[in-house]
């Protein structure tokens, strides 16, 4: 019997949907088995995510002050971590309306999102954007590359699954907020807060969270600062996606968005003290290694003074400047070439309490306060005189002010006066504070030259140039304007040499004591000869070469130095509890000009230094010279 019509039409059906079915779980196991293969593939390439809990980002290596003060810093990166306690809740806010609206809600990866962007490009005709997660972001910064492709895709997609079964929501976030790149090396918020705003993060204003919150979508096209248009816009969807979550009232968004962006981009190349912070840093790497300098960060507690800092800085720019007129340079294209350096030092710690080495750090980083060596003058003539003291002679002892003349290889050598006179007869207190050359050198040839060159390496010296040759009495050996600084440091210490040091402690970035910097002294002279050196050194500026001091009213002591041809110009000077040093000269040795003496190129410089670097001290007075008993 035939089978009806509607039997042979169902049973059609039903092969046709039998079909469906096995080609539906042909494709799903197709699909499965795939999906398995990607998985053992990518993810046998991707970190455990345990190893998250001992990452370690790169943070700064930072410089402070002797008060504590921030004066220097060193990165690759520059970052500064913080808790998840010291993000503000306005930052937060602003991440998550933002980059990631379901943050709280979603498992690592926001489907929903995926599905509402691909609707999105597939209707628009565009890419599919926006769809990565704050743990996706995370995963891609930590242990992935920025490599657009499937298979960096799918690695982010499951490690962020990963993470988000291991760490908390809360732990999630403050990794993201340390780690992200936000510009010009910025890497995290409070980083980024201090280098845009020069102020912490926990101080900022809606505005300038907002603004911060725009970064990690454009700043890495170029720099915020010069596309001020592009971030105020960001900002400002940023507002308003605060808005829309309702984290912040419309009228607040409003008024915030009214606001000019107010970047206060900090100083962070040491500027104040580029040539000391080099110092410190070259130090450290030599130390403890490059990679932990710039890398694993350590807090450097440096000697610096920011307040005799920043007068070094003025002083030696201003007396530059002053030499620069007196020369005719008056064209703004016109580029300065005379350089200087000035070194302070205190003189019962050795603690260096400024020093500039240049003109401009980034034209040149070579360091003339402890790189360049250069013929001291008459600056030299101290030792000389500590010789003669420690031989028994006393100031008011006479010396012969004659011509003489000397043999030599290479013909007889006179030495001559800088005025061209001669005075016969007169007292070392006199001859000292005048600066007359040949009472020097036949105190220098009476009581022998080596003798001299020992009593100078006493107080540390070491420059190889000094040669037992009498024309070093004058000054003839090259030395730094450092060394020579820290010598002059023990006449108003009583005859103790303090070591000049950069550094009081330096610690890990957990605070544990990597070292401690003790001080180092040395007995270079008695304190009988060191006060009458002193007082020495006193009568340059009451009756000598020095005598532009008087200015500044206080007990103060110093030489002067000047070459041959006035091709370096020296003065250094000291109170009871601070030494300077300044040099002015040219890189390539040549004449300054006529008349650069040390107490005309370099003196100023020390006169307005000391004057500022002391403003807010008491008087001081050297202690007065040890008569001995009859």
């Amino acid at each position: 019997m035939p089978l009806p019509a509607s039997f042979s039409f169902r049973f059609r059906d039903h092969r046709v949907f039998g079909r469906l079915i096995f080609a539906f779980l042909l494709f799903l196991s197709i699909a499965v088995g795939a999906l398995s293969g990607l998985l053992i593939v990518y993810k046998s390439d991707l970190p455990r995510v345990q190893e998250l809990q001992d990452y370690r980002p790169n943070v700064i290596t930072e410089l402070y002050s002797d008060d504590g003060r921030t004066v220097g810093s060193f990165a690759l990166e520059r970052r500064v971590v913080i808790s998840y306690d010291e993000v503000p809740e306005l930052l937060r806010d602003a991440l998550i309306a933002t980059e990631d609206k379901n943050f709280e809600s979603h498992w690592g990866v926001d489907v929903a999102g995926v599905a509402r962007a691909v609707v999105k490009a597939v209707m628009g005709g565009g890419r599919i954007r926006g769809t990565s997660t704050i743990t996706q972001q995370l995963s891609r910064l930590c242990f992935l590359t920025a490599e657009k492709s499937f298979k960096r895709k799918f690695q982010e997609f499951l490690f962020a699954i990963q993470i988000e079964r291991f760490y908390t929501k809360a732990q999630i976030l403050t990794l993201y907020c340390n780690q992200v790149p936000l510009g010009h090396r910025t890497y995290g918020f409070e980083a980024a807060a201090q280098f845009y705003f020069s102020r912490k993060l926990k101080e900022l204003s809606l505005d300038q969270i907002a603004v911060l919150a725009a970064l990690p979508a454009i700043a890495h096209l170029e720099s915020p600062m010069q596309m001020e248009d592009r971030v105020t816009v960001r900002r400002n969807y940023v507002l308003r996606r605060m808005v829309d979550e309702g984290k912040i009232a419309r009228e607040k968004a409003e008024a915030a968005g009214q606001k000019p962006l107010g970047l206060r981009i900090a100083s962070r190349e040491s500027e104040l003290a580029p040539y000391f912070a080099e110092e410190v840093r070259k130090y450290l790497a030599g130390t403890y290694g490059t990679q932990t300098v710039s890398q694993r960060g350590l807090r450097a507690y440096t000697t610096l003074n920011l307040e005799m800092q920043q007068a070094a800085a003025e002083a030696l720019t201003g007396g530059l400047e002053a030499y620069d007129r007196r020369h005719g340079r008056r064209r703004v294209s016109q580029r300065p070439r005379v350089q200087g350096a000035l070194v302070a030092i205190d003189n019962a710690s050795g603690e260096i309490k400024a020093m500039v080495g240049g003109r401009d750090f980034g034209r040149s980083k070579f360091n003339r306060a402890t790189q360049a060596y250069r013929q001291p003058g008459s600056a030299f003539k101290p030792f000389v005189y500590t010789l003669a003291l420690e031989e028994g002679m006393t100031p008011e002892d006479l010396v012969e002010d004659a011509p003489i003349s000397y043999p030599g290889s290479g013909g007889t050598w006179s030495p001559r006066n800088y005025d061209g006179r001669f005075e016969g007869q007169i007292t070392l207190r006199r001859a000292f504070a005048r600066s007359r050359n040949v009472p020097a050198v036949r105190l220098a040839d009476r009581f022998g030259i080596e003798r001299v060159l020992q009593a100078a390496r006493r107080f540390g010296i070491s420059s190889p140039g000094l040669a037992p040759y009498l024309p070093v009495a004058l000054g003839a050996a090259e030395v730094t304007l450092l060394e020579m600084t820290s010598a002059y440091s023990a006449y108003g210490n009583d005859g103790v040499r303090v070591t000049p040091r950069y550094l009081r402690k330096v610690t890990d970035y957990e605070g544990a004591t990597q070292e401690e910097q003790l001080i180092e002294v040395s007995d270079v002279v008695s304190r009988e000869t060191a006060r009458t050196m002193a007082a020495l050194l006193q009568s340059v500026v009451e009756e000598g070469t020095a005598r532009r001091a008087r200015a500044l009213r206080r007990s103060v002591a110093g030489k002067t130095g000047t070459t041959n041809d006035y091709t370096d110009a020296w003065f250094i000077g000291l109170t009871p509890s601070l030494t300077c040093g300044v040099w002015v000269g040219f890189d390539q040795k040549r004449s300054l000009g006529r008349g650069e003496t040390g107490g005309r190129a370099a003196l100023p410089i020390w006169i307005e230094f000391i004057r500022r670097a002391t403003r807010q001290k008491a008087a001081e007075e050297f202690p007065s010279p040890i008569v001995p008993e009859a």
